[in-house]
């Protein structure tokens, strides 16, 4: 792993600690609100102690990364444990004035930080520990799918919140812990979501040809038989981004009111794939610098 993308990496996770210290300091503690994992666990263990939320997510994650060392790589682990250092020390010292006046808007505000932080964290091959490394353990382990665990989680969480804080804080650090998800999605796929169409048309030509000279896109032509006529048809494999989705549609249906087509959400595309097309002012090559190679 090159120098420069190692420092590229450090400063998002610190960027991405300052986040979540920020999310937690400002917005959801004030608020007596939750955050999933074990940051959550942390808050709730702190009303009733007199130990930082820092320091118990330390103490949280040590047996944690301990039993789990095994079965993650070593950049994870490096990663992930200079996420949670960075995160216990910062939770001490960023305290920027606190946001009380509506919990809604805290609850909504801090699950954004919280997510924009985890997310940038995974994208750079790393976690902010805990639950998420318990859950990636046991899908190795067991099956068990990370969502899964993440939500049997959360659903301890907020019950203990409710217990702890009361049920209106507990129904806030619910939306809370949503955005929070919602944003970790957004900071991974993006705004710009890939869409993957198979058409089958008797036109298959004059589709492919419409798709590429107006919609300026790459299509393969797929060998299919239909299983009930028994009739030899091309197949068009196609990937658009959400704005040519309307206008592939229209596309198709103009040539072939009768076209079969799917729609299915793609989460990467690897390869060269211009991530505009017919949107461009000179709509025949979209600029060289968002052409992923």
């Amino acid at each position: 792993m090159k120098v420069k993308e190692v420092g590229r990496d450090i400063i998002l996770i610190i960027l991405s600690s300052i986040f979540i210290a920020l999310a937690v300091n400002v917005f959801i503690m004030p608020n007596h609100l939750v955050s999933g994992g074990i940051s959550g666990l942390a808050i709730m263990t702190n009303h009733f102690t007199a130990w930082s939320v820092g320091l118990l997510i330390t103490l949280y994650n040590i047996p944690i990364m301990i039993w789990a060392r095994k079965e993650l790589n070593i950049r994870f682990i490096t990663y992930t444990i200079l996420a949670i250092s960075l995160q216990s020390i910062l939770l001490e010292y960023v305290n920027p004035t606190t946001y009380t006046n509506d919990p809604l808007l805290a609850s909504i505000f801090g699950g954004i930080l919280m997510g924009v932080g985890g997310g940038i964290i995974i994208r750079q091959s790393g976690s902010s520990g805990g639950i998420d490394v318990v859950g990636i353990v046991l899908r190795k382990r067991l099956g068990i799918s990370i969502g899964t665990v993440s939500s049997l989680s959360n659903l301890f969480i907020i019950g203990m919140a409710a217990l702890i804080f009361g049920l209106e804080p507990a129904m806030y650090s619910i939306i809370s812990i949503l955005v929070s998800g919602l944003s970790v999605d957004l900071v991974l796929k993006g705004l710009n979501t890939k869409l993957t169409a198979m058409i089958v048309s008797n036109y298959s030509h004059e589709i492919k040809d419409a798709i590429m000279n107006q919609l300026n896109r790459g299509v393969t032509l797929m060998h299919g038989r239909g299983g009930f006529q028994q009739i030899d048809k091309d197949v068009i494999f196609c990937v658009v981004n959400q704005f040519e989705l309307a206008r592939l549609k229209d596309l198709v249906l103009s040539i072939d009111a009768h076209a079969f087509m799917t729609i299915s959400e793609t989460t990467e595309v690897l390869g060269r794939f211009t991530e505009h097309s017919f949107l461009w002012k000179n709509n025949m090559q979209a600029p060289p610098e968002i052409i992923k190679e």
